[in-house]
Order: structure tokens, then C-alpha cells, then sequence
């Protein structure tokens, strides 16, 4: 009897207010010295990097080069880099078998205290 009324109980209780689901809101203020702004992991699938500043132009990148496995230096206009101009966006999918994109990602700005919105899917 115990159990049914423990059941009955959840079934009729408000739902339960679960953790943030696909996608995850990232908002963050950025600088002129490039910084992590994800970290690696591995169950992405998708990233949506958004510029909402009206006059600062941010740039995104991976952290790591495949060409030989070292760091990125993220600049904007700079190589291995994609700028992104004000008010625009940019979508990064995954490709391939698994379609994941694992790596950890940094961003910079051409101001300080420039805002940058990241969505992320997995």
C-alpha cells in the first residue's frame, strides 16, 4: 500500500524542474587576450557561435592544430581562426561517422569586455 501511494504521489507532484537540455546556453564576456570558452567534450555534435556585439569583432578557433598537435593561437583575422563581424553567427557540425566535435575551443575579441553566445548541442 506504501508503494502505491509513493507512486500515486509522483505521478500527481508538478513535474520536477530537470537540468538545462540541448542546446546549452554559454553567455560570456571576452577580452583582447584569447581564452578557453569550452572545454573538450566529446558528446557535441554542433556549436552555434554568436556575436551580439553592435561594434566588436570576436574570433573562435580550436585549441589544438591537427597539423602537428600544437596549441592555437586564436586572433582575429588570424589563421586557424574564424572572425566573426558583429551581429552575425557562425555554425560549426560535426562530420563523419560519429559527427562529434570533441575538441575544447578559445575565443578573443577586437574590444574588451565583448560579449560572445555559444549554443551547443549534443
Amino acid at each position: 500500500m506504501k508503494r502505491i501511494l509513493v507512486a500515486l504521489a509522483l505521478l500527481l507532484a508538478p513535474s520536477i524542474a530537470f537540468a538545462q537540455t540541448p542546446p546549452y546556453d554559454y553567455p560570456l564576456t571576452i577580452g583582447t587576450s584569447p581564452v578557453q570558452v569550452l572545454a573538450a567534450n566529446t558528446a557535441r555534435k554542433r556549436l552555434v557561435f554568436v556575436n551580439p556585439n553592435a561594434t566588436a569583432t570576436v574570433a573562435v578557433c580550436p585549441a589544438v592544430s591537427r597539423v602537428n598537435s600544437a596549441a592555437i593561437t586564436c586572433a582575429v583575422n588570424g589563421a586557424g581562426s574564424i572572425t566573426i563581424l558583429p551581429y552575425a553567427s557562425f555554425t560549426v557540425d560535426g562530420v563523419g561517422q560519429n559527427g562529434a566535435l570533441p575538441s575544447a575551443w578559445n575565443g578573443i575579441a577586437s574590444a574588451g569586455s565583448s560579449a560572445l553566445t555559444i549554443l551547443e548541442f549534443e
